[in-house]
């Protein structure tokens, strides 16, 4: 970021210069805008044409001979300036808040992190706005013309500000919630009792989430992070790890619970139970996680005995917590009784444990592994119902699944048409599969993958013709949208 904070610098120095610049036009005193003030602008410029690169060489620091800085500024100029600094305090806030310095010091400016790579466009855009003033004549009309063009830059700037705030927040939220859990769930595997009320707060809010139809994000971390940011705090391996797919299995779960008899008067149990759930995963060791080879028949084992560690660890830890225990001891049981540690089979297996056995599958199809690469939520969805008809997952809980869709609330997709879109609302059924595959769309691209103006609102299942062809994985995100919407790359 320090491309960004020695830009910052340069933008207050020259508004600055420019504040002890002399008073035009008292204030108060109403000026008319002529009409012949565009032909006045060119003459102006006319008399001298290196003006506008004398003023921009200034600005960044060279050395100019000629054309002097222009010695009065008009109120309405002035008042730009004002705006102007507001928006540069802002840009500051952001350039300082600890996330973003520390995700600016990774990969290139036009390869680094989707918030990043926005927040130095604006604070570029905001420095070619004070730049222009830099370029104003001295007649006060043609400067009164020109401000028009600034105050629409300056409002540019404003709206990415709200969207760069927007999503450090998000971002900030969900490391915040990451590193969290993590911590919680190190502390507990290594046999440390916690206050389970963090726990139930982080269910509520996940619900919330939910409730509020948020986009469903399938995290994935390295199973050797320590940090979500340089300069963050560290937690050890493989907690981060665990923590992302833990909130993973918990968003899908926070999801079709209302759809359920049982579970629906008392969410917070199954999404606390799924942020707890891989407890005693962190008592594997995080080499064997983050092997891209198949696992020998020794590491399976070691991974396989994480389902009783972690009852166990609930058990002894909460003796009043019972019900949770049992569900995550059984969560890799399957009805057909190929699953672990004990092989039960069917109604042998606890309804919650059937749930979290089911979001825990579908969750990590749909999530990045060291082995293999992430499933796109229709494959995954796919492959859950197809795991049901064969006996391997809870047919019920699995048709759930398709609360959810084929392409979650959040998803980045193309159109058959070559357009991008996100998807904003989906129609959920259990009978019309078709209409469970054709969402709400806000479309963000033309066909050729320009990034449009405004979104169009598509809803492909009243559209006769055309669909969904494909999701964006991580990076194509990135390289399409990260500078336009960066909260749809993270």
């Amino acid at each position: 970021m320090s491309d960004a904070r020695t830009l910052l610098s340069r933008i207050t120095s020259f508004r600055q210069r420019l504040e002890q610049m002399p008073h035009l036009i008292p204030v108060g005193v109403p000026v008319e805008e002529p009409d012949e003030a565009r032909t006045k602008t060119a003459v102006a410029l006319a008399e001298n044409p290196d003006w506008l690169s004398q003023s921009i060489r200034s600005l960044a620091g060279a050395t100019v001979t000629e054309g002097p800085l222009p010695p009065q500024l008009t109120v309405r100029a002035r008042r730009l300036l004002e705006d102007a600094r507001g928006l540069i305090a802002v840009q500051r806030q952001i350039n300082e808040d600890p996330l973003v310095a520390g995700l600016g010091t990774v990969g290139t400016a036009d390869q680094g992190d989707p918030i990043v790579q926005f927040h130095r466009d604006t604070v570029a855009f905001t420095d070619a706005a004070l730049r222009m003033v830099q370029a104003f004549p001295g007649a006060a009309e043609v400067q009164l013309k020109m401000c028009g063009g600034v105050e629409v830059m300056l409002r540019t700037v404003r709206d990415r500000l709200t969207v760069a705030q927007g999503a450090v927040a998000a971002r900030r939220k969900l490391v915040d919630r990451i590193d969290g859990l993590a911590r919680r769930l190190t502390h507990l595997a290594s046999g440390r009792a916690v206050d389970l009320s963090w726990f139930k707060e982080l269910a509520e809010s996940v619900l919330d989430d939910a409730r509020q139809a948020g986009p469903v994000r399938f995290l994935s971390v390295d199973p050797r992070s320590t940090v979500s940011y340089p300069g963050g705090p560290a937690v050890p391996t493989p907690a981060r790890y665990v923590a992302a797919h833990a909130l993973t299995v918990a968003q899908i779960v926070a999801r079709i619970v209302p759809q359920d008899y049982e579970w629906a008067s008392r969410p917070v149990v199954p999404v606390l139970a799924a942020l707890l759930m891989d407890v005693g995963m962190l008592r594997v060791p995080v080499d064997i996680l983050a092997k891209p080879e198949t696992l020998t028949a020794d590491e399976r084992g070691v991974v396989e005995a994480h389902a009783a560690a972690g009852g166990d660890l609930i058990r002894n830890l909460f003796p009043d917590a019972g019900p949770i225990a049992d569900a995550i001891a059984a969560h890799h049981e399957r009805p057909d009784g190929t699953g672990y540690p004990n092989a039960l089979t069917a109604e042998e297996i606890p309804t919650l444990a059937r749930l979290l056995s089911v979001c825990d599958a579908y969750a990590a199809m749909a999530s990045d592994r060291p082995h293999r690469p992430t499933r796109d939520p229709r494959t995954a969805l796919t492959d859950a119902l197809m795991a049901a008809e064969q006996g391997r997952l809870d047919r019920d809980f699995s048709e759930y699944l398709l609360q959810l869709s084929f392409h979650p609330i959040g998803t980045v997709v193309e159109l058959t048409d070559g357009r991008v879109g996100v998807v904003v609302a989906n129609h959920t059924s259990r009978v019309n599969l078709r209409a469970t595959a054709r969402p709400v769309v806000a479309v963000l691209t033309d066909s050729a993958q320009n990034v449009l103006p405004r979104p169009e609102f598509v809803d492909l299942a009243a559209a006769e013709v055309g669909g969904v062809s494909r999701v964006l994985n991580g990076a194509e995100r990135s390289a399409l949208l990260a500078r336009h919407y960066p909260e749809l790359c993270a």
